[in-house]
């Protein structure tokens, strides 16, 4: 990484202009987790260089954009704290910020091409193009347009016109190596014969993906790309555009592809594709961000919990490794648990309490400190907030019915245990003050008195006043829950152990 992180230092040092970057994505869903990581990078690029960060849409596919798939994508960078100082709702000097208002603007520069001879009309057919690539494959060769186009006469075009053909617009690639430096993957280049006449504009004029991209580009006046590894080949590409618009290109960054743990294109069996499915399983967004900055990245030392203040000030492209990075649903969730017990009590209480109400708990306003409380015994289990529900539902069910079938008659019978937690309600009634320790004290010198092991009285106990084996310290759950719910439970605990001692 070493050599890599030299030449970037020096594309970096070489840049002059002021720092823009931008994200540019397409919108066909919601913010996917790849683009929220490399939103994530631009932002912490333009934050700890002084710069400015641009959102632009990329919706030039009217069949797939859908405005609310953009306000979506709003929502995702937003909950996770990523603010762009221009975009379509924000405004800025070099608006619009839609590809879709901005088609005048790729006309021009397609006909600029055209009339330098940079490109031309394609009067290929469909049929035609699909029989030229069946024969390559025939013949073992990669299929690729052969610029048949470029190759008829004036008559043939003529034909083709009076026969409705529409033709396409294509770049008029010439048989050169390209290549360009990036500021992570070093130098890269291709053969002379590897890239092909592309399209950059459709049959109607409207621009095509990277003719539309280099213009807003050059327009917007980025510095630097920094996206996905899968855009390479479209980079070449772009390259040849900004070299036959005579514009000097941005500095580019690819970043390494998110792949599962075999090392294969992370998919929606890996885990969510989409940043507002982790919201809704309970995933706080400082654990999402810390989560994803890693898929690449690294300090340099052993450090891993960072905030996203902290990300702005270590951040720096020359520590992008090349490597592709694995996507390990366990790293999340051991970033997830960390960020929980970092949040104070009161924070934790405001960010969990919509999950709790989502997952059936049914609470009003005035139940906030009985819920903080709760909430205080429940931090170690808590891995994510949507599991708020299931583990506090016991402290808001006050028809809480205990199965005492759970307790393991082992050395003590249902109805031993059952005069047992007659003498535990009676403790209840007359332990005062009601807290942790005094419960303790007094539940501990009742298993003596009773001549009990304390773990054989605590579990009945336990059970009987949440209906689970597995809860937070006894003591303090009863504090939490209170005398008056203790005592209820406790006498339907003992109607329950009736009924075992009868069968």
């Amino acid at each position: 990484m070493a050599a890599n992180a030299a030449a970037a230092g020096e594309i970096l040092r070489a840049m002059t202009q002021p720092i823009r970057v931008r994200m540019a994505p397409s919108p066909t869903g919601d913010l996917h987790v790849g683009n929220a990581r490399t939103a994530l990078c631009n932002y912490l690029m333009a934050r700890g260089l002084g710069g400015t960060f641009i959102l632009r849409v990329e919706d030039t596919d009217a069949q797939r954009s859908d405005a609310s798939h953009e306000e979506g994508i709003y929502e995702g960078l937003r909950w996770l704290g990523l603010d762009w100082d221009e975009g379509p709702n924000v405004g800025g000097p070099f608006g619009p910020y839609r590809q879709s208002e901005r088609q005048d603007i790729y006309r021009e520069a397609v006909q600029q091409l055209l009339a330098n001879e940079r490109a031309y009309y394609d009067y290929t057919t469909a049929d035609e193009r699909a029989a030229e690539r069946e024969q390559q494959r025939a013949e073992g060769r990669p299929p690729r347009y052969s610029g048949l186009g470029r190759r008829f006469s004036a008559a043939e075009i003529a034909e083709r016109k009076s026969a409705g053909v529409i033709p396409a617009v294509r770049f008029r690639s010439e048989p050169s190596p390209v290549q360009f430096d990036d500021i992570v993957l070093g130098n890269i280049r291709v053969g002379p014969d590897e890239v092909d006449d592309f399209v950059i504009a459709r049959g109607d004029g409207s621009a095509l993906y990277n003719m539309a991209v280099v213009v807003d580009d050059e327009h917007m006046r980025i510095s630097h790309v920094i996206r996905g590894k899968d855009h390479v080949s479209n980079t070449f590409r772009q390259v040849l555009l900004y070299e036959a618009l005579g514009w000097t290109p941005p500095a580019f960054a690819h970043l390494p592809l998110v792949v599962n743990r075999r090392r294969q294109k992370f998919s929606s069996r890996d885990g969510a594709q989409w940043v507002g499915e982790y919201r809704t399983q309970g995933y706080l967004p400082e654990a999402l961000v810390n989560f994803l900055v890693f898929l690449g990245w690294a300090p340099g030392d052993e450090r891993e919990i960072f905030s996203l203040d902290e990300l702005v000030q270590e951040f720096r492209l020359e520590r992008v490794n090349r490597a592709d990075a694995v996507f390990d649903p366990q790293r999340l969730d051991h970033f997830n648990g960390v960020w929980i017990r970092r949040l104070d009590l009161q924070e934790l209480a405001e960010r969990a309490w919509p999950y709790a109400t989502a997952g059936g708990l049914d609470l009003s306003s005035d139940q906030r400190p009985y819920f903080t409380a709760a909430l205080e015994l429940e931090y170690e289990r808590l891995s994510h907030l949507n599991r708020t529900a299931e583990l506090m539902d016991f402290f808001f069910d006050d028809d809480l019915d205990p199965d005492m079938g759970q307790v393991r008659f082992r050395r003590h019978s249902a109805a031993e245990t059952a005069t047992a937690l007659e003498r535990v309600a009676a403790l209840v009634d007359a332990t005062e003050p009601f807290d942790d320790p005094t419960l303790e004290a007094a539940m501990r010198a009742l298993a003596a008195d009773l001549n009990w092991r304390a773990g054989d009285l605590f579990m009945p106990v336990r059970i009987a006043v949440t209906g689970r084996r597995a809860t937070p310290p006894l003591f303090a759950t009863m504090e939490v829950l209170g005398r008056q719910r203790c005592r209820d439970r406790l006498r339907r605990a003992l109607v329950s152990l009736a009924k075992l001692a009868a069968a």
